[in-house]
Parts: C-alpha cells; structure tokens; sequence
C-alpha cells in the first residue's frame, strides 16, 4: 500500500520539535535545556502535571499569537531524585539565568544572560527582605520558602522588580541538572572548539577547589561529562566569559542536531528528559501550535547575542564580589535585547568598504587594526612532520596577543573517520580571552552548517557571525580546511578577523 504523508498538524510538530530540541542552554551546577513539547503522547512525558509552574496573575503574559516571545530559561543544580543524599539535600541554585527571545520580525533569536553575581535586594511575595544579594540567590531562597516552582517564581520576579522592570515575559522554563546531561549525551555529544587549554586537578586546597577537567585546545567532539566541565568552568575566568561559553555551546549544539532523523530524536530526548523539566506553559493545544511555528521558523534564523551593560564585575561588599550595574544600562541593555536589529543596508555597505581596504592593505603595516607582525612561526614549524595537514600560520596577530600552544592531534567526524589537525592558541587576555587558527583535512565540519559564503581580498570565506561580529572565519586550501576563531567574548573586531586570515603563509 502507498504510504500516506503526514498530515499538516504531524508536520508541524515534527519540524516543531526539531528546533525545541536545539534550543539547549547550559548553566553551572547544571543546565538548561529546552524541549518544548513532542509528538502526542511524548508531550506528557515532557510536562508532567506534577511539574507545572504556576505564576500569579500578571508574572507571566502567554501570548501565542506569532509575534515575538519571550522566554526566562534558569538552569539549575536541583538533584531530588540523586543518590547522594548531600546532592538531596543541598540547596539548589541557578547558576545560569538567560533571556532568549524568538523575533520574526527581525528574522533571529536574541540571547541574554543574566550575570548570576549581580547585586539585589530580594524581596518575597510575604513581605521578607534579602538586601545585597546576588541574583541568582533569589532561586535558592524561593527554593526554600515554597520549593521549586516557587524558586523559579522568585527568580523571575527579582528579575522584573530589580533589574527590568518593562520586560515582558511569555513564559519560564526551568531545567535541572539531569536535563542536561540526558540531552546532550542522547543528541549524540557536540563538535566545539575549545578555545584554549583547561585543565585542574581537585586536590582539595583552596585553589583547585573547582571541578576536575582536562580539555585540550582544538575542535573536538564533547560529551556528557566533559561538555558538562567545559560550560561550567570558572577556574580562570570571570562570569561573563563563562555566560559565553554556555552561549557558544548552544549554538553549537543547536546547529548539529540531524534533520534527517527529527521524530527518531525528538522521542528519545523526550524520553530521557522526562520530568526534568518544569515550565509555565499552557495547557491549550492550539497556543502550543502557535508557539511551534515560532520557534520553528527560528531554528535557521542567526542567533544573537545581547551583552549585558554593567558598571563593575568586582565590586567587594562583606566578604562577596559582586557585578553592579544602573538603571540607565539596565535599560539600555534590554532596549537591545527586545530592539536590536540585524545590520541595516548602510551599516552593511560601511562592512563592505572595511572589507576591501582590509585586504588592499594586508602588506601595508597594521597599525590601524592594531595588528603587529606575529613572532611564533618557530613553534608553529616544530609540528610540521606531526600533521599531515599543511600548516599555516598568520603574519599578523592583535597587539596584546601572545602566543600559548602549538598542538597537532587527531579527531574523528561524524561518521567515525578519524581526521587530521593542529591548533594555535594566542592569549588576548588573561581572564578567558583566546583567539584560535586551526588547520584540518575534514571538508566539511558541522561548524560551517550555518555559514555565508564572502569573495575577501581574492579569497572565498565562509563566515559564521551572528549578524554583526565575525565568529568564525574559514576557507579551503586544497582538500584541507582551515579556520580563525574570535574570543568568546568576540573581543577582536571584523577587521582584524579579516586581515588576520589574510595574511596567513605555509609554513617551511
């Protein structure tokens, strides 16, 4: 018998649920992963009843009509159901707070977390008053005044009292540790590039008390716990590099899901989500659909990600440190975040002139991109017999830039062939800032999924930005691919990523 398609409604839910299922956040402890609702029956195992969260009138505004929405996404370390009764009874915490705002009227998602340690004055819904918090307190505080639909509760309304007071919020989405771990490991893990190298060992003194981890630079596939590691590291960093971590994760996660197997996927994710999630969203099928089409048609749209204005990441008060800001750019920096729009006509033309002088005056001296002619071709020349890969190394590097690692290793694709590459590693800052070029004989890696193609200074790139910063610049030389990767916090500008790639030379 000829088999019959779907009907429009299984579609939907079926591209629906593909692009739910990307939209996966990290956070800290923990993590946070959205997965919105499924096919028939899966929906109950996705949004149990028991794990509804019901906000007061006024909190939450759940209109979905095809506009624009937005979602507060906490990503906790709750840890009822663990084995470890110290897990059990520990109280849970929202190590990432995130903004994520679906816009088809500009055509993207914009992003934005809120830094955990931000000072606030946490009041309850009964009169309690916490003065000088950080903001991610008001979710343990919550946890232990109504438990976790009340932590999510508080957090949200803290966040609308204290720090945006016009924000409207469509929904809440809290996901716990296992959330996370489930997801990722059942998506099949992540392809990364691991900006520079991380490493600690526990020894239980003061200054190894974090997280075990031993990453090295490079592209590489991450799963469950060593992707856990990577996105919840704060060893060396500050909170807003750590935040871009997390955000760079999710895009990378979101952009290697497989479209070829959406329903397979979709119900083993929702399966092994299970009751790990707890959200405010509706009961009603036909405002579910609505939300679908949304976040469906932003599944191939640019993610965007909004900075959040602060006035210090160090202020000291007692014995905490703690990031301040004002109302002035707090409002600024939601006006971006609910307004910002991609690169007007003009603003793309004025790219367009900075692009052809970059690469007319790629030999000229780079004084005006604060470039300086790069100095470690020595240490790249040492790995030469270690690759197969032709190496490649840039004539220029940014002025404050110095270089960490050299590093030739292997990986494997998506198929299992094992792949050739090396990695340079320049430090920009001390505090997270590192900037890589990487050389590889895999093709087509699922970095460049999402990429435009560009003719610069006689090259064809591929870039992949978020609509105004360069992320990642890349070309092919022969059947090797090679790449320039920005900063996490995208500390080098679109000139210098472009003359930087440029100016790159075979090694001899």
């Amino acid at each position: 018998m000829q088999e019959q398609p779907d009907p429009p409604r299984a579609r939907l839910w079926r591209h629906f649920l593909l692009a739910a299922v990307l939209i996966v956040l990290v956070s800290g402890g923990a993590t946070a992963a959205v997965a919105l609702n499924t096919v028939g029956g899966l929906a109950d195992e996705i949004f149990t009843a028991a794990n509804k969260i019901h906000a007061p009138k006024g909190l939450i505004i759940p209109e979905y009509n095809g506009g624009p929405q937005t979602f507060l996404i906490l990503g906790s370390d709750r840890r009822e159901g663990s084995k470890d009764a110290a897990d059990r009874l520990d109280p849970p915490h929202s190590d990432t707070i995130l903004l994520v705002r679906f816009d088809p009227e500009q055509g993207q998602t914009s992003v934005m977390s809120i830094p955990r340690d931000l000072l606030v004055t946490i009041e309850t819904r009964s009169g309690e008053t916490y003065p000088d918090e950080k903001v991610n307190a008001a979710y343990t505080i919550g946890a232990s005044l109504g438990g976790a639909s009340e932590a999510s509760l508080l957090a949200a309304e803290t966040i609308k009292r204290e720090i945006f007071p016009e924000l409207k919020l469509n929904g809440i989405v809290d996901v716990d540790f296992r959330g996370f771990m489930r997801v990722v490991d059942t998506l099949g893990c992540a392809y990364v590039q691991v900006d520079h190298r991380y490493y600690n060992e526990n020894v239980g003194t003061p200054e190894t008390n974090y997280t075990s981890i031993d990453l090295q630079p490079g592209y590489q596939k991450l799963c469950y716990e060593n992707a856990l590691d990577y996105v919840r590291y704060r060893h060396t960093d500050s909170d807003f590099v750590r935040v871009a971590r997390q955000q760079d994760f999710l895009r990378d996660l979101r952009d290697q899901v497989n479209p070829e197997d959406v329903l397979g996927q979709i119900d083993k994710v929702a399966k092994a989500v299970g009751g790990a999630i707890r959200t405010t969203f509706p009961d009603s099928g036909s405002e579910l659909i609505e939300l679908a089409k949304l976040v469906a048609f932003s599944q191939n749209k640019p993610i965007r990600q909004v900075p959040f204005q602060y006035a210090s990441e160090d202020t000291k008060i007692g014995e905490g440190d703690y990031v301040t800001s004002t109302p002035e750019l707090e409002r600024a920096t939601l006006h971006e975040f609910l307004y910002g729009a991609p690169r007007a006509p003009r603003a793309e033309a004025k790219l367009r002139r900075v692009r052809r002088a970059s690469a007319r005056t790629v030999s000229r001296g780079a004084a005006n991109f604060a470039l300086v002619p790069s100095t470690g071709e020595e240490q790249a020349r040492a790995v030469v017999h270690d690759t197969p890969v032709r190496v490649l190394y840039p004539a220029l590097q940014t002025v404050q830039a110095q270089q960490e690692q050299v590093r030739a290793y292997r990986l494997r694709d998506e198929q299992g062939r094992r792949r050739n590459a090396y990695v340079i590693v320049w430090m920009q800052n001390i505090i997270g800032g590192y900037y890589d070029l990487e050389g590889s004989d895999w093709a087509d890696p699922p970095l460049f999924d999402h990429s435009r193609s560009e003719r610069i200074g006689g090259r064809d790139f591929k870039i992949v930005d978020d609509g105004a910063h360069i992320d990642v610049i890349g070309w092919h030389e022969g059947r090797d691919t090679y790449w320039l990767t920005n900063t996490l916090l995208e500390e080098l500008s679109n000139p210098q990523m472009i003359r930087i790639a440029l100016s790159v030379h075979a090694v001899r």
